[in-house]
């Protein structure tokens, strides 16, 4: 498995990352996604046109509700081993911890606490954690750095190349990584993590992030989807609107995500932001609108994955019921759930709006299917007793 990923290390860098190929592996269950695509010909000099439809089904693995429940749940850890409620989830069906600063504590730790983690677990499952170029680097209090945002293409690859091995040994398969807001203006969040103002400079960096790291197996996220470059406050403190027009959407913000998404990227990260010429009344996070742009208008049939609920820009106002609730009737397939006292109460709202049919059970089985699947297709995180 580790040579194979090295052989198409060396294959992309030799190619400078010039192309893109992406293979789809689907696992046998009894949920399907069905996906519609249509492609209109209009033939020149003549007004004539030739519609051509295409209809592909995607068969995503399917658990019972507690086991899909507990998939849909990406979840905090309370400290540097693995406790016994981690251990119970993921036993149970969890498929997705976070990891942060608080949880590492050296290379030899982190390597232990991942195995720990497969070995608990009854199947593959995805180890995550905020590793951006630039100033998001969790992995630096164990001697790893990111990239610098500021770096020279070649430098810039290199770099995601030595923290891409690293990230491989210690069991990591999931970051949280690249930031694709295109910034500009006063924006504290992004400070020192974001490529700069020019939409094409961040799809390209951006891209030369996602194909080194996935080169090793390791799953990227684009994110702040659908882009919160023009925000002007903290969405972890407050509720934070974005007035911009769609045209300036769909020029500026939208391109990197769209050529992260055409690359092959596994996961986007949908923003707290709340967009007034998409949804002016819901977060993105929490918008049907929003995230029916990412899977209709993007073409993404990924993990579509929240922002932290721990952050006032979603909570202001609602429940962490309400919220959980919310973002997947959305569309959204995993939720961060970084406060590790919260994991079993997101489970059991879950659990319960399943019952009382808030929740539809299909809606909750395509989620934790498109986890699954991810997990499966991402590299494997070792279980060493």
């Amino acid at each position: 498995m580790r040579s194979a990923y090295l052989l198409l290390l060396l294959a992309l860098v030799a190619t400078a990352c010039s192309s893109v190929v992406t293979e789809t592996t689907a696992a046998s269950t009894t949920t399907t996604v069905t996906t519609v695509a249509q492609s209109t010909t209009t033939a020149a000099p003549t007004t004539t046109t030739t519609s051509t439809t295409t209809t592909t089904t995607t068969t995503l693995p399917r658990g019972t509700v507690a086991e899909d429940a507990r998939a849909v749940v990406l979840a905090g850890l309370p400290g540097t081993g693995l406790d016994l409620a981690t251990a119970d989830f993921l036993a149970e069906g969890g498929r997705a911890v976070i990891l942060f600063s608080k949880n590492l504590e050296s290379r030899d730790q982190t390597r232990a606490l991942t195995a720990a983690m497969a070995c608990a677990a009854d199947d593959d499952i995805l180890v995550a954690v905020d590793q951006e170029p630039g100033r998001v680097d969790r992995l630096a209090k164990i001697g790893i750095p990111s990239p610098s945002i500021d770096s020279t293409r070649d430098d810039f690859i290199a770099d995601t190349v030595e923290m891409g091995k690293a990230m491989f040994n210690l069991g990591i398969n999931f970051d949280l990584a690249p930031v694709l807001d295109v910034a500009r203006g006063s924006n504290p969040v992004l400070v020192g993590r974001n490529f700069g103002p020019d939409p094409e400079i961040v799809a390209a960096r951006g891209l030369d992030f996602q194909l080194t790291l996935e080169s090793f197996g390791i799953v990227t996220t684009a994110k702040h989807f659908p882009g919160h470059g023009l925000s002007t406050v903290d969405p972890h403190l407050q509720i934070t609107p974005i007035d911009a027009g769609l045209e300036t959407l769909q020029e500026v913000d939208f391109p990197p995500f769209q050529a992260a998404i055409d690359g092959g990227i596994g996961a986007v990260m949908v923003g707290h932001p709340i967009y007034a010429a998409l949804d002016p009344d819901n977060p993105a996070s929490l918008s049907p609108a929003v995230l029916d742009l990412l899977r209709t208008g993007f073409g993404f049939d990924g993990v579509a994955i929240t922002d932290a609920f721990s952050m006032a820009g979603v909570r202001d106002g609602r429940t962490l019921g309400e919220v959980t609730v919310e973002a997947l009737i959305a569309g959204e397939d995993l939720l961060i759930v970084d406060n590790p006292p919260e994991v079993a109460e997101v489970v059991a709202v879950i659990e319960a709006a399943v019952a009382d049919g808030t929740l539809s059970r299909d809606r909750l089985a395509e989620a934790a299917g498109r986890v699954r699947r991810l997990a499966s297709e991402a590299a494997p995180v070792e279980c060493e007793e």
